[in-house]
């Protein structure tokens, strides 16, 4: 079956006429009103001008941060554990590393200071803490034998 011209939709022969069916609407133009041309002012603001910087080579600005000393870092961890678990070994180690960790940074220039200094701190309040007590039980226990029962 042959189908008359103009009947098939699928047609892409006459795409370029207009269809009958559809009302045709004039294009409207007014030359009256045209959009203006955008023009992008330069906004300058001389109050705040544009900061100069100095000319900086390769390399410069920030350096890297110094290490941090490994006997410091030891020092801090032995001197709590000094205070939990192992009371007087841990502290006397914290102090002895504590103290030579402040010798390297002095020497060689190295981070850490503050944990050298906390692990000194806390190694010797350790040992002091541990002294009062041992010295509590000793008096406690003396006191205990010299009493009489008459």
């Amino acid at each position: 079956m042959v189908t008359p011209r103009g009947s098939d939709p699928f047609d892409a022969s006459d795409k370029d006429r207009p269809n009958p069916d559809q009302q045709q609407y004039p294009q409207y133009q007014n030359p009256q009103y045209q959009n203006p041309q955008y023009q992008n002012p330069q906004y300058q603001n001389p109050q705040y001008p544009n900061p100069q910087y100095p000319n900086l080579q390769y390399g410069a600005g920030y350096g890297t941060p110094a290490p941090t000393n490994t006997l410091a870092i030891v020092s801090l961890v032995l001197a709590v554990l000094g205070l939990t678990f192992l009371p007087l070994i841990a502290s006397i180690c914290a102090v002895v590393c504590g103290h030579i960790s402040r010798g390297q940074i002095k020497r060689t220039g190295e981070g850490g200071s503050g944990f050298a200094t906390a692990g000194l701190i806390v190694g010797y309040v350790s040992i002091a803490l541990f002294v009062i007590v041992v010295a509590g039980i000793i008096l406690f226990a003396v006191a205990a034998a010299n009493t009489s029962s008459y």
